[in-house]
């Protein structure tokens, strides 16, 4: 079942040089994944007491997207398997494709505080779609070349009561000449949530097309890696 909606990219969504920032364009498909939950397990009592938490990105950008644009998010939840849910993204103006993504969630359980399976009227509310973008497989390196300490503030914190998905792209873009314009793919997993550090690490390495990267303090919190044009 699709779900489409329009957004207009205003400043306060954009980075110095006017391009849509990691952190808000992955802000609006979440916003887009959420509206749609929304209506499909309003009446769903197998959905009381859960939530959906992020797992993974894996986004292509295949046109910079600017200021002022008015654009077009479509989400396709494409299959769900055990506690995962898969979702599809693709993100458009004027019928073009400028992005596509792809983003698994995982059912969590608020009552028993750990990931909960999936009710089969859950996934036949939502039903399944093939998927139009896969995303891609990644290792992690075994070792990294630089790290660099990040403060974590009071306002990286969400209603969740751990720092918000969305910080993670801020936090990766204190790597040393990252350029967000040049961006063409990102690869984003969550291991642990950040809870109660002061501080935690950024740990990457570089190439001229590549950066691999890893946050984490006594325990990894996210990794992934960024590919350029």
């Amino acid at each position: 079942m699709d779900y489409t909606k329009t957004y207009k990219v205003r400043s306060m969504f954009t980075n110095e040089n006017g391009i849509i920032t990691l952190r808000s364009l992955t802000g609006l498909m979440v916003d887009l994944a959420f509206g749609q939950a929304r209506e499909v397990e309003k009446d769903l009592a197998e959905m009381d007491d859960k939530t959906w938490l992020l797992y993974s990105w894996d986004i292509e950008i295949i046109k910079q997207i600017r200021e002022g644009f008015n654009i077009e998010i479509t989400t396709i939840p494409t299959h769900m398997k055990r506690f995962y849910a898969y979702r599809n993204f693709l993100v458009k103006k004027d019928g073009e494709i400028f992005a596509k993504a792809k983003a698994t969630f995982i059912l969590f359980d608020k009552e028993k505080q750990r990931a909960g399976i999936i009710d089969s009227k859950v996934l036949e509310a939502y039903g399944q779609s093939a998927e139009t973008y896969s995303g891609r497989a990644y290792k992690k390196p075994d070792v990294y070349e630089k790290v660099k300490e990040i403060a974590i503030r009071r306002a990286d914190y969400d209603g969740n009561h751990h720092v918000n998905n969305g910080v993670y792209f801020d936090y990766i873009k204190e790597i040393s000449g990252l350029d967000e314009g040049r961006i063409s793919y990102v690869k984003m997993i969550y291991k642990n949530q950040i809870r109660s550090e002061q501080k935690v690490g950024l740990f990457y390495k570089k190439s001229e097309k590549q950066v691999d990267f890893k946050i984490g303090s006594e325990i990894d919190h996210a990794y992934g890696m960024v590919d350029y044009v």
